[in-house]
Protein backbone atom coordinates (compact mmCIF):
# COMPACT_ATOMS: atom_id res chain seq x y z
CA UNK A 1 0.00 0.00 0.00
CA UNK A 2 2.86 2.55 0.70
CA UNK A 3 4.86 1.44 -2.94
CA UNK A 4 1.09 2.54 -4.62
CA UNK A 5 0.65 5.89 -2.33
CA UNK A 6 3.92 6.50 -3.06
CA UNK A 7 4.16 5.96 -6.65
CA UNK A 8 1.35 8.21 -7.26
CA UNK A 9 2.59 10.77 -5.31
CA UNK A 10 5.74 10.59 -6.99
CA UNK A 11 3.57 11.03 -11.06
CA UNK A 12 1.36 13.72 -9.47
CA UNK A 13 4.41 15.41 -8.34
CA UNK A 14 6.03 15.06 -11.97
CA UNK A 15 2.68 16.18 -13.47
CA UNK A 16 2.48 19.06 -11.62
CA UNK A 17 5.77 20.21 -12.35
CA UNK A 18 5.47 19.55 -16.48
CA UNK A 19 1.76 21.65 -16.26
CA UNK A 20 3.97 24.52 -14.70
CA UNK A 21 6.88 24.31 -17.36
CA UNK A 22 4.66 24.01 -20.03
CA UNK A 23 3.44 27.53 -21.90
CA UNK A 24 1.79 28.66 -24.55
CA UNK A 25 3.47 29.69 -27.34
CA UNK A 26 2.50 33.10 -30.06
CA UNK A 27 3.46 33.72 -33.29
CA UNK A 28 3.43 36.63 -35.82
CA UNK A 29 1.49 35.67 -39.20
CA UNK A 30 2.83 36.71 -43.02
CA UNK A 31 0.68 36.02 -45.50
CA UNK A 32 2.63 35.81 -48.87
CA UNK A 33 0.79 35.85 -52.10
CA UNK A 34 2.17 36.59 -55.55
CA UNK A 35 1.77 38.17 -59.32
CA UNK A 36 3.14 35.77 -61.56
CA UNK A 37 3.88 32.99 -63.21
CA UNK A 38 5.26 29.82 -60.53
CA UNK A 39 6.66 28.34 -63.92
CA UNK A 40 8.04 31.82 -64.99
CA UNK A 41 10.97 33.73 -63.37
CA UNK A 42 10.78 37.49 -62.07
CA UNK A 43 7.92 37.40 -60.45
CA UNK A 44 6.78 40.50 -57.65
CA UNK A 45 5.61 39.63 -54.06
CA UNK A 46 2.49 41.12 -51.48
CA UNK A 47 2.83 40.16 -48.16
CA UNK A 48 0.36 41.03 -45.60
CA UNK A 49 1.68 41.74 -41.80
CA UNK A 50 -1.75 42.11 -40.07
CA UNK A 51 -1.55 45.83 -40.99
CA UNK A 52 -1.25 46.69 -44.66
CA UNK A 53 -0.99 44.09 -47.71
CA UNK A 54 2.20 45.66 -49.34
CA UNK A 55 4.59 45.24 -51.85
CA UNK A 56 7.71 43.55 -51.11
CA UNK A 57 10.69 46.04 -50.81
CA UNK A 58 14.42 46.23 -49.90
CA UNK A 59 16.69 47.78 -47.66
CA UNK A 60 17.28 50.85 -50.52
CA UNK A 61 12.68 50.94 -50.56
CA UNK A 62 13.45 49.38 -54.05
CA UNK A 63 10.59 46.96 -54.77
CA UNK A 64 11.83 43.25 -54.84
CA UNK A 65 11.27 40.81 -57.76
CA UNK A 66 12.46 37.14 -57.08
CA UNK A 67 13.88 34.73 -59.61
CA UNK A 68 11.75 31.43 -58.91
CA UNK A 69 9.10 30.63 -55.86
CA UNK A 70 12.12 28.90 -54.12
CA UNK A 71 13.83 31.30 -53.61
CA UNK A 72 11.64 33.64 -52.39
CA UNK A 73 10.49 30.85 -49.83
CA UNK A 74 14.80 30.49 -48.94
CA UNK A 75 14.10 34.37 -48.36
CA UNK A 76 11.59 34.24 -46.04
CA UNK A 77 12.76 31.14 -44.33
CA UNK A 78 16.49 33.31 -43.31
CA UNK A 79 14.54 35.53 -41.89
CA UNK A 80 13.22 33.26 -39.28
CA UNK A 81 10.30 32.80 -40.56
CA UNK A 82 8.03 29.42 -40.99
CA UNK A 83 6.20 27.93 -43.74
CA UNK A 84 2.43 27.11 -41.57
CA UNK A 85 0.31 26.35 -44.68
CA UNK A 86 -0.32 27.01 -48.63
CA UNK A 87 -2.75 27.31 -50.56
CA UNK A 88 -4.68 28.86 -53.53
CA UNK A 89 -7.82 30.91 -54.37
CA UNK A 90 -9.52 30.72 -57.60
CA UNK A 91 -11.73 33.11 -59.68
CA UNK A 92 -13.56 32.84 -62.71
CA UNK A 93 -16.20 34.64 -65.04
CA UNK A 94 -18.61 33.05 -67.95
CA UNK A 95 -20.29 34.64 -70.25
CA UNK A 96 -21.89 32.94 -73.62
CA UNK A 97 -20.59 29.92 -72.58
CA UNK A 98 -16.98 31.08 -72.65
CA UNK A 99 -15.00 31.29 -69.30
CA UNK A 100 -12.24 32.63 -68.14
CA UNK A 101 -10.64 31.41 -64.58
CA UNK A 102 -7.44 32.42 -62.48
CA UNK A 103 -5.80 31.08 -59.60
CA UNK A 104 -3.69 32.89 -57.04
CA UNK A 105 -1.39 30.93 -55.07
CA UNK A 106 -0.55 32.16 -51.29
CA UNK A 107 1.68 31.15 -48.36
CA UNK A 108 0.87 31.89 -44.33
CA UNK A 109 4.37 31.96 -42.63
CA UNK A 110 4.76 32.45 -39.03
CA UNK A 111 7.76 33.70 -36.91
CA UNK A 112 7.60 32.58 -32.80
CA UNK A 113 7.10 35.77 -30.65
CA UNK A 114 6.56 36.76 -26.95
CA UNK A 115 2.76 37.13 -25.85
CA UNK A 116 3.19 41.33 -25.49
CA UNK A 117 4.74 41.44 -29.20
CA UNK A 118 1.62 39.46 -30.04
CA UNK A 119 -0.62 41.27 -28.45
CA UNK A 120 0.95 44.70 -29.76
CA UNK A 121 0.11 43.22 -33.34
CA UNK A 122 -3.62 42.12 -32.74
CA UNK A 123 -4.74 45.57 -31.24
CA UNK A 124 -2.54 46.91 -34.53
CA UNK A 125 -4.28 44.87 -36.99
CA UNK A 126 -7.70 46.20 -35.46
CA UNK A 127 -9.46 49.16 -37.29
CA UNK A 128 -12.88 49.45 -35.23
CA UNK A 129 -13.44 47.71 -31.91
CA UNK A 130 -16.69 48.20 -30.73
Amino acid sequence: MKRIVLMLTSMLFCISMWAQTESKQYYLYNIVSFEGDFTKENFKVYYDDGIEVKRMRGDEGKKVRFKTPAAALMYFLSEGWEMYLNGATAKGEMAMGYGESTTSSYWILRKPCSKEEFEKAVAAGIVNKN
